[in-house]
């Protein structure tokens, strides 16, 4: 709150002109405002709809009116404060032009001899810079594009940018350096975001200065004990990862132990099966070019900007794509599970809601689509899988049917399948439950041996969590009532039991493709359910058609 507090202050800082007003101006802002709303720019969308028209010629007509119509952009020193803005979202992975920058410095050279008397043009100037203005805060706060219609699972919390609705009519003296401060208080406060910008601004440095090294060429997959030219060209990539040190091996066409130490930790760190040999997979991610590492980042600062803000002292992040888990509670530092998501074929869905209880011991409902697509056809082959699965039907009622009596060829529409509690059971021996519409659960597993592997794509949309009854006592945050032993006696009693929380903790599954070790190192993920280029499709189409909007194509 503090945080959304100061960027209003900010903001409000803009809503009294330090230059004089001309008396027809603000007639001309206006009759302009009016106009704007029948353009293409002006049909922007800004905002969710959740608070009335959210276009943006809807924003900046409000934000207008906050000022009696004053103009704001009326001296040449303001309007190159917001370009200066405007240039530094560069590493945010957004350009400067998509808001009309190269205009706006023309007009800022215009109004140095402008004559008081051209009223209309100044009129329009101020428009265009007010809606550049707005439209740069709301994207760098929520993004470009609406994750919502993305995700109809994600709900997100309102948003600081609406709050521009809520400016006092009596703000601050504007003052130029105070631009940046408001462009600044629109980013997620995150040390995530941070590295993430920082990552971009070195990526584009070695862009620029052509210092990305040459691809390794292709071949046989380079192994441990191998001899091959193409292993100095390893070092050298490694070197420039930061996974070896820079001093140059007697043999550096020979793949020694420690090289492939290195490989490990690489592939490690990238998410990539950690076996220490150079084969496709390895491959691809070393020669992926500087161009197409930016536009990675580029996808994942979008969507940092959908997920980072708004996050309450305590909650729990799935992050899908690095099959991991963190819970964070109050500044603390995070505690860490490796989790196991779902299948490309059947994704873990991105959404967020709230852990409301968990369950000990918990049955397993199965859901309709694997009923349908997985355990109808096996039962068809195998009727006894039912009983060895522990698996019973039920009909419409809840009643038990006798499985003995169901073609399993045609089964009543109205069947559902339960499996009793156990250990063995889909869900082990606890659950965490949470409101959602895709049907998929958060839970512990049997399947333990597979949190070793990399990756970890294994299930049917469901979140497994390794060491998940650490998970639970960490949310029931009852030492005296629910410590270690007390939750394990009661997961091994046999009975099902509901333990609601004291309060809602929140839960979000977010989906990128990037990992921000601690020491702020950002590396590139796989992207498990292919989603990167359609991402930025979408973000490059949204941005041309903005760009030709502002005039700027």
């Amino acid at each position: 709150m503090r945080r959304v507090a100061i960027f209003l202050s900010l903001l409000c800082g803009f809503a009294v002109s330090a230059c004089a007003t001309e008396p027809a101006l603000p007639a001309a802002i206006r009759a302009r405002i009016d106009a704007l709303r029948r353009q293409p720019l002006g049909a922007i969308a800004v905002g969710d709809g959740t608070h009335g028209d959210s276009t943006l010629a809807a924003r900046v007509a409000r934000f207008y009116v906050l000022r009696s119509d004053a103009p704001l952009w009326q001296m040449p020193q303001r309007l190159r404060a917001l370009n200066a803005a405007l240039d530094g979202m560069a590493d945010d992975g957004l350009v400067a032009n998509d808001y009309g920058a190269d205009r706006l410095a023309q007009d800022a050279l215009w109004l140095q001899h402008a004559a008081p008397e051209a009223v209309q043009a100044r009129a329009d100037l101020d428009v265009r810079a007010t809606a550049a203005y707005l439209l740069a805060l709301h994207q760098l706060h929520s993004g470009v594009v609406d994750v919502g219609a993305l995700y109809p699972g994600w709900k997100p919390a309102p948003t600081q940018a609406d709050a521009i609705d809520e400016l006092q009519r009596d703000a601050q003296e504007v003052v130029e350096d105070r631009i940046a401060l408001v462009f600044a208080a629109a980013r997620p406060a995150s040390p995530v975001y941070a590295a993430l910008r920082a990552a971009m601004r070195e990526l584009r440095e070695q862009a620029a200065a052509g210092s990305w090294l040459p691809p390794l060429p292709p071949g046989p997959t380079l192994k441990p004990g191998m001899r091959d030219a193409r292993v100095a060209l390893l070092r050298q990539r490694l070197q420039h990862a930061g996974e070896l040190p820079a001093e140059t091996s007697p043999d550096a066409d020979w793949y020694d132990e420690a090289l492939a130490q290195a490989v490990r930790s690489y592939q490690a760190r990238h998410q990539l099966q950690a076996d220490g040999a150079v084969g496709a997979t390895t491959l691809a991610m070393l020669n992926l070019p500087v161009a197409a590492r930016i536009e990675k980042l580029r996808i994942n600062l979008e969507r940092a900007r959908w997920f980072l803000h708004d996050l309450p002292p305590r909650y729990v992040l799935i992050d899908i794509a690095n099959y991991r888990l963190s819970y964070v509670d109050s500044g603390n530092p995070p505690w860490n599970a490796s989790v196991q998501v779902g299948r490309s074929e059947r994704p873990t869905p991105v959404l967020r809601s709230q852990i409301t209880r968990i369950t000990l011991d918990p049955s397993w409902v199965v859901p309709p689509t694997i009923l349908r697509q997985d355990l109808l056809p096996r039962l068809r082959r195998d009727p006894a899988y039912l009983a060895r699965s522990r698996l019973r039907a039920f009909d419409a009622a809840g009643r038990v049917v006798d499985t003995a009596t169901i073609n399993w060829a045609h089964p009543p529409g109205d069947l559902t399948l339960r499996q009793d509690p156990g250990p063995d059971g889909a869900l082990g021996v606890v659950a965490f439950r949470f409101p959602n519409t895709h049907q998929v659960y958060l839970h512990d597993t049997p399947h333990q041996a597979l949190f070793a592997s990399t990756p970890r794509a294994f299930s049917s949309g469901c979140v497994r969590v390794e060491h998940a009854l650490d998970l639970a006592r960490l949310l029931l945050n009852e030492p005296a009532q629910w410590n270690a032993e007390a939750l394990r006696a009661a997961a091994d009693a046999g009975v099902t039991r509901s333990v609601p929380l004291d309060s809602p903790v929140l839960l979000q599954m977010i989906y990128w493709t990037i990992r921000v070790q601690q020491d702020g190192r950002v590396d590139l993920v796989a992207d498990v359910y292919h989603r990167d280029g359609a991402l930025l499709e979408t973000l490059t189409h949204a941005l041309t058609q903005q760009r030709r909007a502002f005039g700027a194509d």
